[in-house]
């Protein structure tokens, strides 16, 4: 009996020492898939760290590249605005500076044409004294007006006036078909000096704007 308790005794003792033994072995488990959950979260922490880490700085790089692109372009479209309001100017300049040209070419032709007509009309005034006069003295010295009769001689005198008239018209249509030739031909030559100073100053502009910066 006794040995039957004490049978008794040791196997309640393995049971329980087996039982300690198992909760020791449980416990350690426990602890490993806690100790393993917590390695895997906190590698886990610390990758999802590093990948935002990452992840800001690529965002920062690309913040930056952005900024400096916006930047180029509004450098460059004050400078493209910059170039066009230039070019305007010059443009502007350049309108105003021809029209300034034109109109200068335009009084100078016309002072010279109003300096040439007046040369014309007294140059005719003198031809026409002069023809008169010659017309004149030719008249009394051909027809002797002192021997004729008052009548007579002032018939005659009239009639030649009228000859000298129609000849001098003659004469003066001759003489401006003359000039009015001398003068298309100073207009052509003064037109063709124009064109010829208005190419020289285009050329010299479109050299101009090839070698601008």
């Amino acid at each position: 009996m006794v040995e039957a308790l004490e049978d008794k005794r040791q196997r309640k003792v393995r049971e329980k020492e087996q039982e300690e033994a198992e909760n020791r072995q449980y416990l350690e488990h426990i602890k490993k898939v806690e100790k393993r959950d917590a390695d895997f979260k906190a590698q886990k922490a610390e990758v999802e760290a590093a990948k935002d880490k990452i992840y800001q700085k690529i965002k920062a790089e690309q913040e930056a590249k952005r900024k400096e692109r916006e930047l180029l372009e509004d450098l460059r479209f004050e400078l493209q605005q910059e170039e066009f309001d230039a070019n305007e100017r010059r443009k502007d300049r350049e309108e105003l500076e021809k029209r300034i040209r034109h109109k200068e070419l335009m009084i100078q032709a016309e002072r010279d044409d109003y300096a040439m007509k007046q040369a014309r009309k007294a140059e005719e005034d003198r031809i026409e004294r002069q023809f008169r006069q010659q017309m004149m003295d030719k008249f009394k010295e051909d027809e002797r007006l002192e021997q004729l009769s008052q009548q007579k001689r002032r018939m005659k005198e009239l009639q030649f006036k009228k000859d000298i008239e129609d000849l001098w018209q003659q004469k003066l249509a001759v003489y401006r078909e003359e000039r009015d030739r001398e003068l298309a031909e100073e207009r052509r030559k003064q037109a063709e000096e124009q064109v010829r100073l208005e190419i020289i100053q285009e050329e010299k502009e479109r050299l101009l704007k090839e070698h601008l910066p």
